[in-house]
């Protein structure tokens, strides 16, 4: 279709100004609501940063605490295994001494300045009886305050 074709008579050119003016009219009525449309997605971002911000700021926060008591926990668990290590340390030697004490009670004992002319006559003694053992102590609690 040529320009040269359409003839320019005064209705055609009101009719074509007309589909133009209210195209224009439409276009400036979506502007307006693209605009509004624009500000409130606007808002709402800077809210969600502002809520992003304050979650990560709270992320932070629980993280920092999170350590803290691990850290109290670890420090805890250290203590109460290097208590309950001495402790330990503390009951072997004392079984090992009181094995050594029932090593040496046990050994007879033979003296050297004794004849054999001066001995009594030989008679049998049999020690049906064990030694008394002292019996090692359970570790009591740990108070934990």
């Amino acid at each position: 279709m040529d320009l040269s074709q359409i003839t320019l008579d005064v209705p055609t050119l009101k009719l074509s100004l007309a589909v133009v003016g209210g195209l224009l009219l439409l276009s400036m009525v979506r502007i307006v609501f693209l605009l509004r449309t624009n500000a409130r997605l606007r808002e709402s971002t800077a809210k969600m940063e502002q809520q992003v911000l304050n979650q990560h700021q709270a992320l932070l926060s629980v993280r920092s605490d999170s350590n803290a008591w691990r850290g109290e926990l670890q420090r805890m668990f250290d203590s109460f295994r290097a208590e309950f290590s001495k402790r330990l340390d503390e009951s072997e030697q004392r079984y090992h001494d009181i094995q050594k004490r029932a090593e040496i009670i046990s050994k007879p004992s033979k003296p050297a300045h004794l004849s054999a002319s001066s001995m009594p006559p030989p008679f049998v003694v049999i020690n049906t009886e064990e030694p008394e053992e002292k019996h090692v102590l359970p570790v009591p609690a740990l108070n934990i305050s």
